[in-house]
């Protein structure tokens, strides 16, 4: 009995200390499994994508995936006018390098999914939807430094670059192995958009491409309103829903919140390099009424959300696992759910959603960034086709 007692002690104990040890060490532990490591290491980085392979892409023409899923669960046309170049958003949340390995078996795997079911499928009707994998940045990228030194930047802006370089180079293979006479469409969300953006504004504007662009969808990233004098010379923000050559874009928050940080920072590329900078001021698109202004765009007006659940869990993303769970259809559309208003500081505001998909996992600022898409699904799809339909009519 004795002994017995011996080792119950020696356990307790060591019980103590390890408990100890973890709240001691809480913060370096949560880096070490969640975050990043101190310093950008360019030896530490994923190898190259071969954007040759279709290994590399999440969606692809050439492969069966779920971006081809239709709303009336049929096959999709063989005629697709239009091409779309897709730019995926921050799914690397989890422990390891500055930039995602792109490993399938991980659950940034699984969250492409998601991505794919509630925006890709916008394009099933119209176009050929290309998404490549790219070695994304971590999330930590955009959190706001408290004490912003050299370092701190110098790591985020070189995860990034080494992110934009992937997707400049999957655009050259887009580029390459389609019809040079085809139009297009660039698309992104949160860190995609980040990247699209910039495609757009070195790879397209004021080149003979830009003749080739329908239009840009780099939705849900706080683009300072100065990128419009200090970023594309000729490719603008829209000003109507079916103006072509230009650009759209929104944050979405929900008018119960208390919304965006206007007083925060904010990673933006510009032609000088990367900057932060505040977010007092950004650009909005109201994607119910297509204006870049302030009036309010009623819920009747509004074509409907897509309320697709996600395919992953909380024990996928902690065990950062791929379950390999995928969409077999998609939802029902849900109609005239919310207006929408672009504030004076750019932010556009929705009703906040009381229950169901959309109102999981919101806080107290009503940021409903993860479904930037998916609540306006139909309004942006039946905007998409008026876009190339206004196109196509005035090139012929």
């Amino acid at each position: 009995m004795k002994k017995l007692l011996k080792i119950s002690g020696i356990v307790t104990g060591m019980l103590v200390l390890v408990f100890a040890l973890l709240i001691l060490f809480r913060a370096q532990i949560g880096q070490a499994l969640l975050g990043p490591p101190a310093t950008f290491a360019a030896e530490d980085t994923p190898a190259l994508p071969n954007y040759a392979d279709l290994a590399f892409w999440a969606s692809h023409p050439k492969l069966a995936d779920t971006a081809d899923l239709r709303l009336n669960a049929q096959p999709g046309p063989t005629d697709r006018p239009v091409d779309v170049f897709y730019v995926h958003p921050t799914t690397y949340f989890g422990g390891g390098g500055w930039n995602s390995n792109m490993d399938i078996s991980e659950a940034a795997a699984q969250t492409l999914e998601t991505v794919l079911g509630g925006h890709g499928t916008i394009f099933s009707d119209c176009c050929n939807f290309y998404a490549p994998r790219y070695r994304e940045a971590h999330i930590a990228v955009f959190r706001k430094p408290e004490d912003p030194d050299v370092l701190a930047l110098d790591n985020s802006f070189k995860a990034l670059e080494l992110a934009y370089g992937d997707v400049e180079a999957a655009f050259d293979t887009f580029l390459a192995e389609r019809n040079p006479d085809r139009p297009f469409i660039i698309a992104g969300h949160s860190q995609g958009s980040l990247h699209a953006f910039r495609l757009m504004e070195t790879r397209v504007d004021s080149t003979p491409l830009e003749e080739k662009m329908i239009a840009a969808y780099p939705v849900g990233f706080w683009f300072s309103a100065d990128k419009l004098s200090r970023g594309p010379k000729s490719i603008g923000l829209c000003r109507t829903a079916s103006e072509t050559g230009c650009f759209v874009t929104w944050d979405t928050y929900g008018d119960a919140g208390s919304g965006r940080d206007t007083s925060g920072t904010i990673t933006h590329w510009y032609k000088t390099g990367w900057e932060w900078t505040t977010g007092e001021q950004t650009l909005c698109v109201n994607p119910i009424s297509w204006q870049a202004d302030t009036e309010a765009a009623g819920k009747a007006a509004h074509k409907g959300a897509m309320p697709l659940p996600t395919t992953f869990d909380t024990v996928d993303l902690l065990l950062n696992r791929n379950s390999g769970r995928t969409y077999e259809a998609l939802a029902t559309p849900v109609a005239a759910l919310t207006g929408a208003k672009c504030d004076p500081n750019g932010t556009l505001f929705i009703k906040s959603q009381p229950e169901g998909v959309f109102a999981s996992d919101i806080d107290e600022r009503q940021m409903y960034h993860s479904f930037d898409w998916q609540l306006f699904y139909m309004d942006i799809k039946e905007n998409v086709e008026l876009r190339i339909a206004h196109y196509l009519e005035n090139s012929r």
